[in-house]
């Protein structure tokens, strides 16, 4: 592990400004990793003692056999006058994913939400072991399509740093483009799934056509409309050319210019502010004390990115513009989205203007064996994915395969944020709250 990113210490239990960020074991012990959010730091440590219910996704998760409906559930039964549960899911309307949902009511308004994952858990962690890294990272960058640069990325930058790889300087800024050009197209599509809740259809088409044209520009320039294969170890496959960062940079400053024209009309439209303004809110302490990430947290005031909280090359290099919005609610979080489209526009344009020159590819080192600490024989990255908060741990054994993969994605921990966000509103609201928290199950149910 680099030391310049990760801080040793022991937290005997969780305060306002810690917050447990994953849990996992290696070499028989098992250890939190925690987001000191003060000192924008990450720590590792012992399991703390003191852990609240809310951390059961993070201490079960992982456990729970493949198909098992998983329950993500805080605080105790409600009871009262009226009051019942039904279930939603795991095959319902407006969500593209199998999962489900138990809903305490006693009419119009929600009382409770209780997400139901794991319908398709896949074991990913499980199935790479014993493999390369080269292998494992096909299953790796198809467990979530819609996040697969950042995966991949994560994976890739723990791989090298355990093995003492040189990668070279222009591999990792085509790394951090294509992780751009990822945000860039997720967020679209979150924008686009709230206009066509809001029955803005024609608007949610116009948001889904410039989200196509990003996904062209990822199979022109990467080979892959979701990226795909673009990653290896020790570099990436494409080999950007000076003509095509400047065509690539011109394409996505168009989109984001027609994108903003877009958000101009949205922001005129009394039906769409209404049905986002006041919706779904998400306070600032629970934001900190569920364990938020991404632009759910952002949303609510939370300054946390991993791109400057603990950053890979080249984002120690460029400037990157944090957006952060104190509403607390639905369009908080739609409007931290919109934001992060036009500063990845910027930083994107930053990275294909700088692109170092020289190859994309290296060969690898083999990796000596050490003694001591277990905690110096293991390698971890955290990535911000488009939905937040993307943390890898990997160790691999003497002949360079995966001995052991933790997998922490950000839909997770945003469950619970999501959950608490909808207590009190109407059952209307729910769609509203569901995609702009950008939740994902095929993320979750790693």
């Amino acid at each position: 592990m680099d030391s310049r990113r990760v801080e040793r210490r022991n937290v005997e239990s969780l305060g306002d400004a810690i917050q447990l960020s994953s849990v996992f074991r290696a070499g028989g012990h098992t250890y939190a990793l925690l987001s000191d959010m003060g000192a924008h730091k990450t720590v590792l440590s012992e399991l703390p003692p003191t852990l609240g219910e809310e951390f059961g996704p993070l201490l079960k998760g992982g456990e729970a056999p493949a198909g098992t409906p998983l329950e993500l559930d805080v605080g105790g039964k409600v009871e009262g006058y009226g009051v019942f549960e039904f279930p939603y899911g795991p095959v319902s309307w407006g969500v593209p994913e199998a999962g489900g949902f138990k809903l305490v009511t006693y009419g119009e308004r929600v009382v409770k939400v209780i997400p139901q994952v794991n319908f398709k858990k896949r074991g990913v962690e499980r199935s790479v072991v014993g493999r390369t890294p080269q292998d494992a990272l096909l299953i790796i960058e198809r467990s979530a399509g819609n996040f697969s640069a950042s995966y991949s990325t994560c994976f890739l930058t723990a791989v090298e740093d355990y093995l003492g790889s040189e990668v070279p300087l222009k591999a990792r800024w085509t790394r951090a483009a294509a992780i751009e050009l990822e945000r860039i197209c997720n967020h679209l599509h979150v924008f686009g799934r709230l206009a066509e809740t809001a029955s803005q259809n024609i608007a949610a088409s116009q948001a889904n056509a410039l989200r196509e044209r990003v996904l062209r520009l990822n199979s022109k320039h990467f080979g892959h409309r979701y990226l795909f294969g673009f990653n290896t170890v020790g570099g990436v496959r494409p080999d950007l050319s000076r003509e095509e960062c400047k065509e690539l940079s011109t394409a996505v400053r168009l989109i984001a210019r027609e994108f903003s024209e877009l958000v101009a009309y949205f922001l005129s439209s009394r039906i769409f502010l209404d049905r986002l303004q006041g919706t779904a809110r998400l306070e600032r302490g629970d934001a900190l004390s569920l364990g938020a990430v991404g632009p759910a947290a952002r949303g609510s005031g939370l300054l946390w990115d991993d791109r400057l909280t603990c950053p890979i090359d080249p984002y120690e290099d460029i400037y990157v513009n944090v957006e952060t919005d104190a509403g607390e609610d639905t369009m908080a979080r739609t409007m931290v989205r919109v934001r992060e489209i036009e500063s990845s526009t910027i930083v994107l344009r930053e990275i294909l203007d700088r692109m170092p020159g020289g190859g994309v590819k290296s060969g690898n080192r083999p990796k000596q064996q050490r003694d001591g600490d277990v905690l110096d024989d293991l390698a971890l990255c955290r990535i911000e994915s488009p939905s937040g908060d993307l943390i890898q741990v990997v160790q691999l054994d003497m002949q360079g395969r995966v001995s052991n993969l933790h997998v922490r994605p950000a839909s997770l921990v945003n469950w619970l944020p999501f959950a608490r966000s909808l207590e009190s509103n109407v059952f209307t609201d729910f769609q509203f709250a569901f995609e702009s928290f950008g939740l994902s199950y095929a993320d979750s149910d790693r």
